[in-house]
């Protein structure tokens, strides 16, 4: 037989079939054992259970457990979504996200809103149980407050801030002297008698407040227990002519609205409208200081997680027992010039945070700052976001907590190490509005020490202070801060109540910063605020330095729409920017109008 049409024996194609079968099934191995994980999903409700296994028909109750569930995963999982339903999520202490709760590489862990649902976040709890006095007075009694401590200064009627009680009811008191050490604070106007317990002292300074407890009080004036102010800066420490108003106490309890809460006995006093019923309404108060914390370590940051279309709501905060005198954008401290400082604890607070973000969210009704990104946060994101009623601050980028640093003074507060600095973060399609609802000195948005910072798009709106605040150095000394982009912002009805800021305020050098196509108007000059320079569209203020301006509008401002102090124009570059001009004057160049922010680009803001 010719050997080229011989066939191998039988066992040989046995051999051979087998031998192709076994690297067949061992090539389905690899592959399936090689392949991406699932994404995985998880469920919570609040009528869930954490003991259920987080399904869509057996939920969890907490984020908490969402969060230690995926902490069981250890990684093996080409990412993770926490699907939040509608309802209301009270916390007993803050969401803590850390190092563990990182996302894989390449993969993201989203908490986000169930299809168009609402959840919120709460750090308040529901006030019931009240009962009518005379005169439309009506009372709840909290054992929380006298049994455990449970003090806030801040409470809301169906989402409305609510006033505690003042004196004078309406306008303010007026300084007519102090002493020297800022404690005994006499007025031109007669107080009447009233009790010590928990009154207080807000005085209006130039760009900022104090806030103190009253230690006595008579007919001419007060005598508190911290300084009203900071001793030995003139412009930020009591002086005659500066205006001032007291603060809570039982007997300025006359309007509806208005209420007190005697932290001895736990008795909430509200004062009703006619046939107004309490009870028939939603009154919340906070009990936790902060929301939500991403707290990473230098070197191990939390890394990946995005929240997406969640509400958050109701943070306190407690008056510092060495009282509250601001200095600039909500930093404060004892009262001398020689003292550290402290900056407001945000709801909010990200710490050693990287490729994370806020998608659409919502924080509202806080006592201090809305959101703080502080040490080694990098390439995260903001977008879309609300920030609203906000004790302080709205969004902070370089706030630091002061286990971030050493006391020092506050006019040389650069990160101790460099690679601490903010760096590639973005804020952008945000509403901001109606900020510094205690501390009037509060800015909407701050970035100051950090590089590379995007603020676009934003809408800024309804402040006491200044819209947005970039820098915090009063000369030229090269810091971190550089290369910021303060971009197509919308920023109006601004300085209603204080003095001396604008639209945008800048300080120091900052080389690679650019001011590009915002639109700003409506900045007002304050019927109170005593002694305060004129307000700006921009001010650069002390050392301001390597700006490029370029394409912004500004007009209807109190003072000039650009101004500069302790800098020269010439420090930065300029084009195509119309200032004082209307975009309704006829004579407003209309080529400007797509690059000024008239139409900015607000998608996606959470309302």
């Amino acid at each position: 037989m010719d050997k080229q049409n011989r066939r191998p024996p039988l066992h040989f194609l046995k051999e051979f079939v087998v031998k192709k079968l076994i690297l067949f099934l061992c090539a389905v191995a690899c592959w399936s054992g090689c392949q991406k994980p699932e994404m995985i999903q998880f469920y919570v409700a609040a009528h869930g259970n954490d003991e259920n296994p987080g399904t869509l028909s057996q939920p969890f109750a907490t984020l908490e457990r969402s969060r230690d569930a995926i902490r069981s995963l250890a990684g093996n999982h080409a990412g993770v979504q926490v699907l939040v339903r509608g309802g209301v999520y009270v916390l007993q202490q803050p969401l803590v996200f850390e190092p563990q709760d990182s996302a894989p590489e390449g993969c993201t862990v989203v908490y986000k809103a169930f299809q168009d649902e609402k959840p919120l976040i709460s750090g308040g709890r529901l006030i019931t149980g009240w009962q009518k006095q005379e005169k439309n007075r009506w009372t709840a009694t909290l054992d929380k407050v006298s049994g455990e401590g449970w003090w806030f200064r801040d409470l809301y009627k169906d989402g409305l801030r609510l006033p505690r009680g003042r004196f004078p009811q309406q306008g303010m008191l007026t300084i007519r002297g102090a002493s020297p050490d800022a404690k005994q604070i006499f007025f031109a106007e007669k107080l009447p008698a009233l009790p010590l317990q928990d009154l207080e002292l807000v005085i209006l300074q130039n760009w900022s407040i104090s806030r103190a407890l009253i230690a006595a009080v008579d007919a001419q004036g007060v005598l508190t227990r911290t300084p009203c102010g900071w001793v030995g800066h003139e412009w930020t420490t009591a002086q005659p002519g500066k205006r001032a108003y007291l603060e809570n106490a039982l007997a300025f309890v006359d309007e509806p609205g208005e209420w007190h809460l005697d932290r001895h006995s736990g008795l909430l006093t509200y004062q009703a409208a006619e046939n107004e019923n309490p009870n028939d309404h939603s009154f919340i108060a906070p009990c936790c200081e902060q929301l939500l914390i991403l707290q990473g370590r230098r070197g191990k940051p939390v890394r990946g997680i995005l929240f997406q279309g969640l509400d958050f709501a109701h943070a306190g905060w407690s008056l510092p027992e060495i009282g509250y005198a601001g200095i600039q954008a909500c930093f404060y401290g004892p009262g001398y010039t020689t003292d550290p400082t402290y900056g407001l604890p945000p709801a909010i607070q990200w710490s050693y945070a990287e490729q994370c973000g806020f998608d659409r969210c919502r924080l509202q009704h806080t006592g201090a700052s809305g959101m703080g990104l502080a040490a080694g946060c990098r390439d995260n994101r903001i977008e879309g976001c609300t920030f609203a009623d906000i004790g302080g601050n709205g969004v902070m980028c370089g706030w630091r907590a002061e286990a971030d640093r050493p006391p020092r003074n506050w006019f040389d507060n650069d990160w101790a190490d460099s690679s601490d600095a903010p760096r590639n973060n973005r804020i952008s399609n945000c509403l901001v509005t109606r900020c510094g609802a205690q501390l009037f000195g509060a800015v909407g948005i701050f970035d100051a020490f950090s590089r590379n910072t995007a603020i676009l798009h934003n809408w800024v709106y309804d402040l006491p202070y200044t819209g947005i605040s970039i820098g915090f150095r009063w000369d030229t000394t090269a810091t971190s801060q550089c290369s910021c982009r303060v971009e197509n912002n919308h920023i109006h009805d601004v300085m209603k109540l204080l003095a001396d800021g604008g639209g945008i305020y800048t300080l120091g050098w900052q080389p690679g910063t650019v001011l590009k196509g915002n639109l700003i108007h409506d900045v007002h000059r304050s019927a109170f605020t005593h002694g305060g320079a004129p307000n700006n569209g921009i001010f650069f203020d002390e050392g301001s330095k390597g700006f490029h301006i370029e394409k912004n509008v500004i007009y209807a401002t109190s003072g000039e729409p650009i101004r500069f102090n302790q800098n020269k124009k010439e420090w930065h570059s300029w084009k195509d920017n119309v200032f004082g001009r209307s975009p309704d004057d006829p004579d407003f160049p209309k080529e400007a109008a797509a690059e000024a922010g008239l139409q900015p680009a607000y998608a996606n803001i959470a309302e």
